[in-house]
């Protein structure tokens, strides 16, 4: 029996699938509703979907742009060796051989000073897309820079492969007042020396036009993730972070539950405690002590969380091998972990396995 037991369970450890169907769906829908092709913004490990397993799929769909934050997120695209595949870096990087050695690698120029010390470093402006900074207070080349960046690009006649922008999720009348101001640069830029021009982030996508724009930047919203606020109802979720209830004990038995007394946890009228092997050495913080979990639809909160288990309160439907979901609602892991839905995503390391279903 205890042998047959064994081979119900399946796999012990947890890990995410990932819906293609799902993926592939926002990708072309995207595409159509601004009919523009789409730069795929996939830092942070794809918001914890997997680099290499998105990056692979959307490859194979027709994908040509990627957009990664750091030069190492670079790297694991290229170790794909896919054809025809362009790789943009948001942040500065410091090793610019790394862009000379690459071609299909660009870069975003973040401040006037990196440009010009892009310009003295005989890196091909090709390969960089000018970033313009309207007030976000985060990367591009401010305001107050404008004439002189202008002065400049007219003086050395300078075209780029790129020129870009971002607008401000959280103001919808201020992302009106950025692509604006973006449109008016531009025009005195002149549009003709940029190949691909690009202001909409996830928000932007489903909330301005672009007029103007060649591509859309498509990060958390391609994979599901919404802005709140800014909801469209035919964008469908991709992941789901599941595994297997590994071990079950009563709690009139146990004195510790983790390295808690059992005393310091408030209790439900739940009589059991449940084993799951995910904890915050797999990125799965403490502070989803109090979250609540899907076990055979029926809700059960997550009472301990330690470096590789955490610990639930079920009852007596419960049995050893049960699925177990964790962020079944998003909205509700949400606003009890009062951080967005990407960032505790992406805290998921590489101990879980990202699989595409």
């Amino acid at each position: 029996m205890r042998k047959n037991r064994r081979v119900v369970m399946g796999f012990k450890d947890f890990k995410i699938e990932v819906n293609k169907k799902n993926i592939l769906h926002n990708y072309e829908y995207l595409k159509r509703l601004r009919n523009k092709e789409i730069i795929a913004v996939v830092k942070a490990n794809a918001y914890g979907h997997g680099i290499k397993n998105i990056v692979s799929l959307l490859s194979e769909h027709g994908c040509k742009y990627f957009a990664v934050a750091r030069e190492c997120e670079a790297e694991k695209i290229l170790e794909l060796k896919l054809k025809n595949v362009n790789i943009l870096i948001l942040e500065t990087i410091e090793d610019l051989n790394f862009l000379k050695q690459n071609k299909n690698v660009e870069m975003v120029i973040n401040s006037f000073k990196d440009l010009l010390f892009l310009l003295e470093s005989d890196i091909s402006t090709e390969q960089l897309h000018l970033k313009l900074d309207f007030g976000f207070g985060r990367n591009g080349v401010v305001e107050s820079d404008f004439s002189k960046l202008k002065k400049l690009i007219l003086e050395k006649n300078l075209k780029f492969k790129g020129i870009c922008t971002h607008v401000f999720a959280a103001d919808y009348e201020d992302m009106l007042i950025v692509e604006k101001k973006f449109n008016n640069i531009l025009s005195e830029l002149d549009k003709e020396r940029f190949d691909i021009i690009h202001m909409q982030n996830s928000a932007g996508v489903i909330s301005i036009e672009g007029a103007g724009c060649t591509h859309i930047r498509c990060g958390t919203i391609l994979f599901g993730l919404q802005e709140i606020g800014y909801y469209d109802p035919n964008i469908k979720r991709a992941f789901k972070l599941i595994g297997k209830i590994l071990d079950i004990k009563d709690l009139n038995d146990l004195k510790y539950i983790g390295y808690e007394k059992k005393e310091k946890i408030t209790l439900t009228e739940n009589k059991k405690i449940a084993k799951i092997r995910l904890g915050y050495g797999d990125g799965f913080s403490k502070r989803g002590e109090g979250i609540m979990s899907i076990i055979n639809n029926k809700k059960f909160e997550i009472v301990h969380i330690s470096m590789d288990s955490s610990f639930i309160l079920v009852d007596e439907s419960v049995k050893e091998g049960d699925f177990i979901e964790i962020f079944y609602d998003l909205e509700d892991s949400i606003k009890y972990l009062k951080v967005p839905h990407y960032e505790f995503l992406s805290c998921i390391n590489e101990r879980i396995k990202r699989e595409i279903i």
